[in-house]
């Protein structure tokens, strides 16, 4: 599909009036699609889990962030490319700090700024609240000639999202892991399986197999084949469950150290209720 282009302010209204950048949950469409913008690293679609949805993703580090959103249990709902409107509130925050306001490329057309990622989590209070996050590589942020024109960019974001008080920060392939970041993609393959290896009986079976048996001097494949063995699973549908109940924390274990490989040493790990967490999955 072709991208969009803006030059006057007739298209923005118009693509604000068939539904870009509104709504939440399954119903929301992001403001920038793939193929509106060109990217740094490979963007991708990628199907939700939390949410059933496509969702638009504009480099390997956004998608690395979007995977941790995705394996976290306070996030609610994952809003990318996300507007900030209306934009003659941004440029009055941009006028008081003596920033040129962006426009789109050869017209007078004020930009349409907008954040990464607009994330709905669950307070430790239990109500709902907004995060914003703004994803850039580090180098972004490193002395240089297009240095203090992000940062200006960025003070009006955080500016817009303080007044509103809403949380905002910024994330870089720093603040992730790579362990975390390389398991949770892993992982993620499997965070779907066939109907088949979701009943109880097996998931008990694989664990109670997984629970006795002793780590030491075996590898991490190893006890996946013998707990697959005593499921009546194959080698392969083990591996799947072994990823799949990683991914909805039957299993826990530390992702964030070291990354996971089936030929290295079986991590210590610990159980969850299985029944709770079956309940969670299938949800």
């Amino acid at each position: 599909m072709r991208g969009r282009r803006f030059k006057t302010q007739v298209d923005i209204e118009r693509y604000v009036a068939q539904g870009y950048g509104q709504g939440q949950g399954a119903e929301y469409r992001p403001w920038l699609r793939v193929q509106d913008v060109p990217s740094q690293g490979r963007s991708r679609k990628v199907s939700g889990l939390k949410v059933n949805r496509n969702y638009h993703l504009l480099s390997d580090l956004e998608f690395a962030y979007f995977v941790v959103l995705e394996f976290s249990e306070d996030v609610v709902d994952i809003r990318e490319q996300y507007p900030l409107f209306p934009t003659s509130d941004l440029q009055q925050i941009a006028h008081a700090r003596s920033i040129r306001f962006p426009k789109f490329a050869g017209t007078d057309l004020a930009y349409v700024l907008t954040t990464d990622f607009l994330v709905t989590f669950k307070a430790s209070n239990g109500t709902t609240q907004l995060a914003a996050r703004t994803v850039k590589y580090s180098d972004a942020l490193q002395p240089s000639k297009s240095l203090e024109r992000t940062l200006q960019k960025l003070e009006i974001e955080r500016y817009f999202w303080t007044e509103q008080g809403v949380d905002w920060g910024i994330v870089t392939e720093l603040s992730i892991p790579p362990a975390l970041s390389e398991n949770l993609q892993w992982l993620r393959q499997c965070a779907v399986v066939d109907k088949g290896l979701m009943q109880p009986g097996i998931q008990h079976r694989f664990l109670d197999a997984l629970d006795s048996l002793n780590p030491a001097d075996r590898i991490l494949s190893a006890n996946i084949r013998i707990a697959g063995q005593a499921a009546h699973l194959h080698y392969k549908d083990a591996i799947l469950l072994f990823k799949h109940m990683v991914w909805h924390k039957s299993i826990l274990l530390d992702l964030k150290t070291a990354p996971l490989r089936l030929t290295g040493v079986v991590p210590e790990f610990r159980f969850t209720n299985l029944d709770a967490s079956f309940d969670r999955a299938a949800a």
